[in-house]
């Protein structure tokens, strides 16, 4: 893959095979993160491109884009510190791989950081999958062709909202674990079916919407009562900045 002479800093494994929600027709979804240029630092260019492939699809980002992401709270991004397969550059120096290293090693306070940030960023999510299961998207019309709906944004809108949950019912102590979903679980099951059309898209919204006023009543405040640790920000950042330093100079 061409990053256009930017430094790869690592990839993570992201998507349903990260949640054990894979089924046999899924590809697997990395997010990889590559150092700035100086041409970069200087233009003020964040990089960002899409890599579609036959069976594994990648986004490429700025490294930058990290600290403002986790604290902003984006669960797609925050779930990179907690991969089934991440991948360092082996050909990084070490003070990079040292910096890298003290992020994952404090990635359960970074992903509970800014959890006020966190709520609103699943509520957001969930309302944007649930709007979109009428049209699809360009990789899932074969669904709304055969099940009248995207059933695929169906399971996902679902699924964030159980992560709320769980991630509140662990006291914000054990994020992978509120993500992963273990074969007999009756809530993986049930994910697997709605995205098999198991469900209508009747059935779909009454259990959406269930879902959404039991989160709005219970787990919100949990969420909401906490505060935001802007001390662990700023140490992200300082590692995030260390890094770039240490690649480009």
């Amino acid at each position: 893959m061409d990053f256009g002479g930017r430094k790869e800093i690592f990839r993570a494994l992201v998507g349903s095979t990260n949640y054990n929600l894979n089924t046999a027709s899924s590809d697997k979804d990395y997010k990889i993160f590559v150092a700035p240029t100086f041409e970069d630092l200087y233009c003020n260019n964040i990089f960002s491109k899409s890599y579609i492939g036959k069976l594994e699809d990648f986004e490429c980002h700025d490294i930058r884009k990290v600290s403002n992401l986790w604290w902003k709270a984006n669960v797609n991004f925050l779930e990179v510190l907690f991969s089934e397969e991440c991948v360092v550059n082996k050909k990084l120096k070490i003070d990079t791989r040292m910096c890298l290293s003290t992020i994952f090693r404090h990635r359960d306070e970074i992903v509970r950081m800014n959890l006020p940030y966190l709520y609103d960023a699943c509520i957001g999510m969930h309302i944007t999958k649930k709007k979109q299961i009428y049209k699809g998207t360009e990789d899932t019309q074969n669904l709304v062709k055969l099940y009248g709906f995207d059933t695929k944004q169906a399971m996902h809108s679902i699924r964030i909202l159980d992560f709320l949950t769980r991630f509140a019912d662990l006291n914000f102590e054990d994020f992978k674990k509120a993500i992963w979903y273990d074969n007999d679980n009756p809530t993986r099951v049930l994910l697997l079916d709605i995205k098999g059309g198991k469900y209508s898209i009747e059935e779909f919204i009454d259990m959406a919407t269930i879902m959404l006023e039991l989160v709005e009543s219970q787990y919100q405040p949990k969420y909401k009562i906490q505060v935001p640790n802007e001390e662990t920000n700023q140490h992200l950042l300082r590692m995030v900045k260390e890094i770039i330093r240490t690649e480009l100079f």
